[in-house]
């Protein structure tokens, strides 16, 4: 069992990127198995349902992804929602023709979102509420949200860190519970 984590962010100074690698310590720290992989250095190109499948870039993600248990979405805050690119790799994992089934299915997802202000620490939720009802994942209801204020010396402060920990030690909590579900989820309402 082991738990992905995904970068979206395309900021070469991304905040976003440096919370992912936080989650991947972390939960290394707790002895939990754990993959990191940065869309920002696989250069995915749009999804097109129909030749993506055959690119090097989604088959790696989603093999990746079918195979954890968990996945960790890390994004920057834009116009109040995720960013573009971790829309993408959703609708590449998560894409089902008569050949390939959705990686997404069943999964325990955490948002992980960096921001400049306060105000959008909802910014996830459109996001979750797709998963939840097209994947039947389990979103885990201790997010990581991270503003200006919560940066000290280019890290995390010691109010922020401890929401960081607290996410993942749940996230592997919730991983390791659902591990032995009966059911399997598909295409349905």
């Amino acid at each position: 069992m082991y738990i992905l984590i995904v970068s979206s962010s395309q900021d070469p100074n991304s905040r976003s990127r440096v919370l992912a690698q936080e989650c991947h310590h972390v939960l290394n720290d707790l002895g939990v198995n754990s993959k990191f992989v940065d869309l920002d250095e696989l250069n995915v190109p749009n999804f097109d349902n129909d030749t993506i499948y055959q690119t090097e870039q989604y088959q790696y993600l989603h093999s990746l992804t079918i195979e954890a248990a968990g996945v960790v979405l890390c994004s920057p805050t834009y116009n109040w929602g995720c960013c573009s690119e971790l829309k993408k790799y959703i609708e590449y994992v998560g894409s089902t023709d008569e050949n390939h089934v959705s990686a997404l299915f069943d999964k325990v997802v955490t948002f992980v979102n960096a921001a400049g202000l306060p105000h959008s620490y909802m910014a996830y939720s459109s996001l979750a509420a797709s998963l939840m009802f097209d994947f039947k994942c389990i979103i885990n209801p201790y997010n990581v949200y991270v503003h200006n204020r919560h940066w000290v010396d280019g890290g995390l402060s010691d109010e922020r860190r401890p929401r960081l920990i607290k996410a993942m030690k749940v996230m592997a909590e919730l991983c390791t519970l659902l591990d032995n579900r009966t059911y399997q989820s598909e295409w349905e309402l």
